[in-house]
């Protein structure tokens, strides 16, 4: 196999977003579309695909404690900055964040309940005294491919490879492959990973401080009953309840999606310090755990209907603390078996504080069977939802979240549009009272 291409995917797949990236993604296009005309903004319609529509609703955006998709686009068209990718909220004020709040309430959503495919899908209209700027975003949180000012086309762009189409790059690589590559890195080459340690450790900090969110992580890490697992526990869900409170501090994503990056990281870094391994072996832990959570997030796709944070980050923590603790390849295989059918098919039901519950879980399983994977003990393959290999165990997964979860999913987030009430406008701290 190709390391080069290898580590160029995992290079690619790593980059800083600020804020929640579900709703990033929606302030991205409303960004864009309101740059291509400018002027006073009279309404917005937002077409978006279903999961852009139902499942973000619960978090806080950095800049504003308002909640809701209808803020999200008008906080993008309003603040934006639409040269800033996935940190694109990072220009917002007080006196931009006020404005959005009215026009929030000139947004109208549109869901696209006839799609065939999970997929990242944005499609906004943004109408002023000038006429009417549109932007598309697909596939990627990022992924513009059409902006429009009063229908004269400004950029027009194929869409990024969907996961459906089987030919991603990494699509092709297996377990043995990632494993090899993070195995055999040099310590140059895995240097730029303390940058993912540096921003997601910030995040953790900040709710370890000052008792963010719901207080899981606070509690956590501070527990009388702690010990390396809960510790792990701790930094996961903390650096989760930091990014869905709105803190101004980005994340370092992993396959476009921040809490992905976070689950896949700050459990392995919490453990190198209990254990007091090397940053060398922390680095290819969490290179290998990205790779792994990548590979499983090219298969579920973008807007998943299995929960990435836990299904794909808790493999990744698996294979990346075995790893980390001297562990062969077949045990960082056993640790992955150990884990699928803890985590198999657990949904997404949005962006929300209860995330850093699902990571907090994901972690505690991941590092439970890492454990045993390194004593020897595995479950047998080909049983259950296990395929004969690890490998064929996450095309198991792939196929069931890509293909045969579509209606489900659809259907509930049919259930969570039609339980939402945003106007009155929202605060993140109403939210957690009720």
């Amino acid at each position: 196999m190709n390391d080069t291409e290898l580590y160029s995917i995992l290079r690619a797949e790593i980059k800083p977003a600020l804020g929640c990236t579900g709703p990033i993604a929606i302030c991205f296009c409303a960004a864009q579309a309101y740059d291509a005309i400018g002027g006073e903004i009279e309404s917005i319609d937002a077409t978006l695909d279903w999961c852009m529509s139902a499942k973000n609703d619960d978090v806080a955006f950095p800049g504003s404690r308002m909640l809701g998709v209808e803020m999200a686009i008008a906080l993008g068209a309003v603040c934006g900055d639409p040269h800033a990718g996935l940190e694109v909220l990072h220009t917002v004020t007080p006196e931009g964040e006020a404005r959005a709040r009215k026009v929030a309430e000139r947004v109208k959503v549109n869901p696209q309940w006839n799609l065939q495919e999970l997929e990242i899908y944005c499609d906004i209209a943004v109408h002023t005294d000038k006429g009417t700027g549109r932007a598309v975003v697909s596939q990627r949180s990022d992924g513009l491919i059409l902006k429009e000012c009063n229908g004269e086309i400004l950029l027009e762009l194929e869409p990024d490879i969907s996961a459906q189409s089987g030919r991603l790059p990494i699509l092709k690589y297996k377990v043995k492959d990632f494993y090899d590559m993070a195995a055999g890195l040099k310590e140059e080459e895995l240097a730029f990973l303390k940058e993912a340690v540096t921003y997601n450790r910030r995040l953790a900090d900040a709710t370890l401080e000052d008792r963010l969110g719901a207080g899981i992580g606070y509690e956590l890490y501070h527990s009388q009953y702690q010990n390396y697992i809960t510790r792990a526990k701790a930094y996961a869900a903390a650096g989760c309840e930091a990014r869905m409170s709105g803190v101004s501090h980005p994340a370092m994503t992993c396959g476009n999606k921040g809490n992905v990056g976070i689950a896949a990281s700050m459990p392995l870094v919490s453990i190198a310090e209990d254990f007091n391994l090397e940053e060398t072996d922390l680095l290819r832990g969490i290179a290998l755990s990205y790779l792994t959570a990548i590979s499983i997030i090219h298969r579920i796709g973008k807007a998943p209907s299995m929960c990435s944070c836990e299904v794909a980050a808790a493999l990744g923590v698996a294979a990346g603390a075995t790893l980390m603790r001297k562990g062969t390849y077949e045990q960082v295989a056993a640790a992955m078996q150990n884990t699928i059918p803890n985590v198999f098919g657990v949904v997404c039901d949005g962006a929300k504080l209860a995330c850093a519950l699902r990571i907090s879980s994901g972690t505690g399983v991941a590092l439970e069977c890492s454990d045993l994977a390194l004593s020897n003990v595995k479950i047998a393959n080909n049983q259950g939802v296990l395929g004969a290999t690890i490998d064929d165990s996450i095309e198991i997964i792939g196929k069931t979240a890509l293909y045969a979860m579509v209606g489900s999913d659809r259907d509930l987030c049919r259930l969570l549009f039609e339980k939402r009430s945003i106007f009155p406008l929202t605060s993140f701290e109403e939210r957690q009272k009720q």
